[in-house]
């Protein structure tokens, strides 16, 4: 829950406290800079592209008159979002890292459970994320040409997926007055800079 308010301040923020929510999870240890890194190395390619479209998106004068270059207010535009984006894999990193898959997906199980009164599948969904996000802490990204996939793809042999079975099991916590605390004083500050700002 204290992520989900990060994530709502960070959509509202200016540039400068975007950028100090990102220098004090900078602060949080080795670890989760590191983890942070991975995330970054592996989304840099969305970021770029998410750049060119903001910087080239938006009307304005170009930079340095030179004709052919984004505009100035695209590109303030730009490097915000990028920013607002990064320091969003650094929350997910400085979540991530200490808590490990199976407490994440906990706390996601926890707070999406009314949806299941909507009819959301909600214990696959789960199960799909966990199977994502072990995916991509695990494995280093393989590069194969098309005929290679086409191989793989073809050896598999359908029994095998057929009764693959992926068990994620949930421990939740009890809920303290701490946590209560926590998150209202959280709240507050965060609607305290958001309104002095």
């Amino acid at each position: 829950m204290l992520w989900l308010l990060l994530v709502v301040f960070l959509q509202l923020a200016s540039l400068s406290q975007v950028a100090a929510a990102g220098l004090l999870l900078c602060l949080h240890g080795r670890i989760v800079v590191r983890h942070w890194y991975r995330l970054f190395k592996r989304a840099r390619v969305l970021l770029l592209t998410l750049f060119l479209v903001f910087a080239y998106g938006l009307p304005g004068s170009p930079l340095g008159g030179v004709e052919g270059l984004p505009g100035r207010e695209g590109v303030r535009e730009a490097c915000l979002h990028v920013l607002r984006l990064i320091v969003l894999l650094g929350s997910l990193a400085w979540l991530s890292a200490p808590l490990g898959c199976h407490a994440l997906m906990s706390g996601l199980w926890f707070l999406l459970r009314p949806l299941r009164y909507l009819g959301m599948p909600l214990d696959r969904s789960v199960v799909r994320l966990s199977l994502v996000l072990d995916y991509l802490e695990n494995q280093s990204p393989v590069r194969h040409g098309l005929a290679a996939w086409k191989a793989a793809l073809s050896s598999c042999e359908a029994e095998s997926i057929a009764t693959t079975e992926w068990r994620v099991r949930l421990e939740l916590p009890c809920w303290h007055w701490r946590d209560s605390v926590t998150l209202l004083v959280a709240a507050v500050l965060m609607g305290g800079i958001l309104w002095r700002g």
